[in-house]
């Protein structure tokens, strides 16, 4: 190869490594910036307290990053759905509101009013261990667990979803009369179509339970393992868990 030659292909070479590098760096600035574009939630013009009926004078838009805002964040659409609602706890000034900061009031209108855009209304059957012995309230917060026969393997339960919002128990979906409260066999949860699918499926595979959860818990775990037969006879298993459990009490007393 004559020395011509030699250049031409280094510089090709060149050429192509700078592209590859080009598209690399634009590919990592497209994963640094994704969900960075701000978007409009409510929040509180002053301190809120417990217990107060929302009017648009105590409501405000704030921007922030879109791939902060948690999905229980209330928008500039969810305005008319919110108004007059009262709060369940005391919201601070410039706080985010949430769906689970409000305590749906009975107006005699219907479930389809307070379920918001683009998700969809769905009702799954419970008992009183289910639905943690009917202790379960409208607005309140749920994981929402499933146990299955899994073929080769026996039972196995599952955390399909995390901070489910309950619009509805049994028939009320505002404030619940003491008769209402003392037992019901359904609840109704706001969730995204798929979601409504998987609870549909999982539903007629085995069977649902709900988990409570704190309010103000917006976590969520992105890994759950499935737990089997395995976790609760083997005895290193167990003690692995409670190793766990032991740790986030110490941590918690710490805080």
């Amino acid at each position: 190869m004559n020395r011509r030659l030699q250049l031409i292909v280094a510089a090709v070479f060149a050429v192509i490594a700078v592209l590859l590098i080009s598209l690399y760096l634009k590919k990592a600035k497209e994963s640094i910036t994704a969900g960075m574009e701000e978007v409009k939630v409510l929040a509180a013009k002053e301190a809120i307290p417990a217990n107060t009926k929302l009017d648009e004078d105590m409501l405000k838009y704030r921007k922030i990053p879109e791939r902060f805002v948690h999905r229980n964040a209330l928008t500039p659409r969810d305005l008319d759905l919110i108004l007059g609602q009262l709060t369940r706890y005391r919201i601070e000034k410039d706080e985010v509101i949430l769906w689970n900061d409000l305590g749906v009031t009975e107006t005699g209108g219907s479930v389809s009013e307070i379920v918001r855009e683009n998700e969809r209304a769905i009702t799954i059957a419970v008992d009183e261990v289910t639905s943690v012995g009917n202790l379960i309230r409208p607005n309140d917060s749920v994981d929402i667990l499933g146990t299955f026969a899994v073929d080769g393997t026996g039972m196995a339960t599952i955390t399909l979803l995390q901070n489910v919002t309950i619009l509805a128990v049994g028939g009320s979906f505002g404030s619940m009369s003491r008769d209402a409260s003392m037992g019901y066999r359904t609840v109704t949860v706001s969730v995204t179509p798929l979601e409504a699918e998987i609870l549909v499926f999982a539903q007629e595979r085995g069977k649902l339970s709900l988990s409570l959860r704190n309010n103000r818990d917006l976590g969520s775990a992105l890994e759950i393992p499935k737990v089997t037969w395995e976790d609760v006879y083997k005895t290193e298993k167990r003690a692995t868990i409670q190793r766990q459990r032991d740790i986030r009490i110490i941590k918690g007393k710490e805080r």
